[in-house]
């Protein structure tokens, strides 16, 4: 343990100074460049738990197929803006395969990772009916969608889904909509942070409402696969992944290669737009975007006039992953099941120096271990927590940026901290423990 852990409050002040942050409002990149800030000053390397960046290889699988496709000059070629066949065909068999989904190829749409479909999809939600221009969130949430949002000139509502579950959670949408101005639904699951999944009564419910109230549901299915607690990793074999696919008729399924194929470089997800949505022609969406039918608005409206599709050669790589998992021949779930073991383990550190679990329950079940755990330690807020901690080389965001209604807690990344780090988490743990009886 180094000398100089804790840092004083006179440091943290000196660089609040410097940088004219506000400690009461910090994005995540701020909190990764102040505890950058904060080891460079205390001469100590951070434990970062801050930004949800995965850290698995990447398969050579994708390499290789990337590299094929550069050696023939791919990359000199403009992509086509609605995703190449090799990746559209590949992403309807994986769905079909992992999710139980039926979708053409035509119905699949490569997006520069799944944050690009989120905006595509807040923004045409915003804008497919009158008076719809409200985006409601079942919180806690990534914080970055509802800046998007914001960026569209839409409103955000939220739900605090920990509060609200099975009928209640469907009683409480039918509350937030019955002034007709909801226009789209956000969700992911598993949920960032809380690790909270929705089962499928829950995702019947939501589609009828959805269906029948004129409103895109938006499911984001980022950290795919990523509830341990059931074996997923069979193609074409039950369980199948939960997806409100199987009950309506209102939606957009977000699909990231970051976290589920350690692939976030090449900035490379798939949207699956329901087949009868994508045929669908809304007066609005022509005012809005030039396009009617919907998706027409979501390729040549929203992907086309933004970034003219994803990157050519990695959609290559992409595709030839999903090939390989709908086989069978490349077990993507076994791989990040890694990120459930590291869980176990820095969730059973906290645990032992006072730290609280501030999401336990996932309805009747114990929450699984995940990408993401949430802490809490009595006597702080969550802000004053994350500032404490950052003294002793410990990085967090809190719950409150997410959305959650749980202020006192913050939410911990798990994905950069592996077996070499244990033990330093845990002397510094320890440390703030002892300065905090």
């Amino acid at each position: 343990m180094t000398n100089s852990i804790p840092v004083s409050n006179e440091v943290l002040e000196t660089i609040f100074d410097e940088t004219g942050y506000n400690s009461n409002n910090l994005s995540i990149r701020e909190t990764n460049r102040l505890a950058t800030l904060i080891s460079q000053k205390g001469n100590f390397d951070f434990v970062r738990m801050e930004m949800g960046i995965p850290n698995l290889p990447t398969p050579d699988i994708a390499k290789e197929a990337e590299k094929k496709a550069i050696d023939q000059g791919l990359q000199g070629i403009y992509p086509p803006f609605d995703g190449i066949p090799e990746l559209k065909s590949a992403g309807s068999n994986f769905v079909k395969a992992f999710l139980n989904m039926n979708v053409e190829p035509k119905h699949v749409v490569p997006t520069c990772g799944s944050l690009q479909g989120g905006y595509i999809s807040q923004a045409l939600a915003g804008n497919m009916h009158k008076g719809k221009d409200t985006i409601l969130y079942l919180d806690p949430t990534f914080p970055v969608t509802r800046y998007q949002a914001k960026f569209l000139g839409l409103r955000s509502e939220g739900i605090e889904l920990y509060d609200n579950r099975g009928d209640r959670l469907l009683e409480a949408i039918n509350e937030k909509i019955s002034g007709g101005n909801v226009g789209g639904l956000l969700w992911s699951s598993p949920n960032n942070p809380s690790w909270s999944c929705l089962n499928e009564e829950e995702l019947k419910g939501i589609a009828e409402i959805c269906d029948e109230n004129d409103i895109l549901a938006i499911e984001d299915l980022a950290y795919l696969g990523m509830d341990f607690r059931k074996d997923y990793s069979k193609p074409n074999t039950k369980p199948y992944i939960p997806t409100i696919s199987k009950f309506g008729k209102n939606w957009i399924t977000l699909i990231s290669a970051s976290k589920a194929f350690s692939f976030p470089g090449p900035r490379c997800g798939l949207a699956i737009i329901s087949p009868e949505l994508n045929e669908q022609e809304f007066e609005q969406l022509g005012n809005f975007c030039g396009r009617k039918r919907f998706g027409h608005a979501f390729s040549l409206g929203g992907l086309y006039v933004t970034t003219s599709g994803t990157s050519h050669t990695a959609q290559f790589a992409l595709a030839k992953m999903l090939e390989k998992a709908t086989s069978g021949e490349y077990n993507f779930i076994k791989v990040t099941s890694a990120y459930g073991k590291r869980a176990k383990k820095v969730r059973s550190i906290f645990l032992k120096y006072g730290f609280k679990q501030v999401y336990e329950k996932d309805m009747d079940e114990t929450v699984g271990d995940g990408f993401y755990l949430t802490m809490s330690y009595p006597g702080y807020d969550g802000t004053n927590l994350m500032l404490e901690l950052m003294k002793y080389g410990i990085s967090t965001i809190t719950l409150k940026s997410t959305g959650s209604n749980r202020h006192e807690g913050l939410r911990v990344c798990i994905s950069f901290v592996d077996e070499k780090d244990m033990p330093i988490l845990e002397e510094r743990l320890s440390k703030f423990k002892e300065n905090n009886k």
